[in-house]
């Protein structure tokens, strides 16, 4: 029997049990997630984003969690369709990302209604679609990427397709790639040293701290969010230079392929990084941050361009390299 009460939300009926309220928080990439509700039992998170688990009464995001009977199409204008499983819809009060897939129904089975600074969310799980509140996931990917994402966006903040590692004396080694650009080659040999910490084979977030004196430093975090290799860390480390990466090729003189480190320079560099992050497109004015932000993190410290071996020379490359 439940001793709930229902009430209308939208065009929604949503369902509020009378079990005491539950709290999650999460820390990554200096954004914390905070995610809480009021039914029967807390959800089971996936393993990765554990990692990342922290406490805080009070988060840069706050969303509150209701399950509801069934969810209807989006009355808002429609902003972007990813292709996959979700869209994003602009209403009055700031954004509708719907998450829907054929394998549950037609209808959506999950929403998010959040404001435009990113700060406060609701969202909606459709019991029609997810039968079990003990298996579902309410932060399953992308929706935890998509909030934190976002919410960079109106930070000093990006997430960069890169793979990550620091040693042991905390050492810091960011290397750029899209698909297909060895960024799992280079996670695996770099693992392959003493010591070495790998924060992400995939995707990261960078930050801009000032350090001693004043002067700038950027920092790169590890996030939930891995690739094939399947590493993620919550760690983070300080980095002096960014290697965008790609296989070598031979050479037009038909010497044999070599680690090749060349330097890259303003507006090239800023549209390097930018080729290989990801951005918000359809939000003007997270859009113009993070290209602000981006021209920063060329400023404080120098990018090249890495073209390597799939061996362990690669790593000696990178460590004996001085510009």
């Amino acid at each position: 029997m439940n001793n709930g009460t229902r009430a209308q939300c939208g065009s929604c009926v949503v369902e509020e049990p009378a079990a005491g309220p539950w709290r999650a928080c999460f820390r990554i990439g200096e954004v914390s997630l905070g995610l809480s509700g009021d039914s029967t039992h807390q959800p089971v998170f996936g393993s990765q984003i554990e990692l990342f688990r922290s406490e805080s009464a009070s988060c840069d995001i706050e969303i509150n969690l209701q399950w509801v009977e069934r969810l209807s199409q989006p009355l808002g204008h429609p902003l972007f369709d990813s292709g996959s499983v979700w869209k994003l819809y602009e209403d009055s009060d700031g954004f509708v990302f719907d998450f829907a897939s054929a394998a549950v129904g037609p209808e959506p089975y999950k929403r998010l209604h959040v404001d435009r600074a990113f700060r406060r969310g609701h969202l909606q799980l459709n019991r029609s679609c997810l039968s079990d509140p003990l298996a579902c996931n309410p932060l399953e990917y992308p929706l935890d990427e998509l909030v934190v994402m976002h919410r960079l966006g109106r930070e000093r903040g990006v997430e960069v397709h890169a793979a990550g590692m620091c040693d042991a004396d905390g050492q810091g080694y960011l290397f750029l790639g899209h698909s297909g650009a060895g960024k799992s080659t280079t996670t695996r040999l770099w693992n392959q040293q003493p010591g070495m910490t790998v924060l992400s084979d995939d995707r990261i977030i960078l930050r801009k701290y000032d350090g001693p004196g004043g002067q700038a430093e950027v920092w790169m975090h590890g996030t939930p969010w891995h690739g094939e290799a399947a590493f993620a860390a919550p760690e983070r480390a300080r980095i002096e230079r960014l290697f965008v990466i790609e296989h070598a090729g031979q050479h037009a003189s038909g010497h044999a392929p070599e680690n090749k480190i060349t330097r890259i320079s303003g507006s090239r560099a800023v549209g390097e990084i930018m080729a290989r992050s990801f951005l918000p497109f359809y939000d003007a004015p997270a859009l113009e941050n993070t290209m602000n932000f981006l021209q920063e993190i060329v400023a404080a410290i120098p990018c090249y361009r890495l073209e390597f071996l799939p061996d362990g020379t690669a790593v000696e490359a990178v460590r004996q390299f001085r510009s």
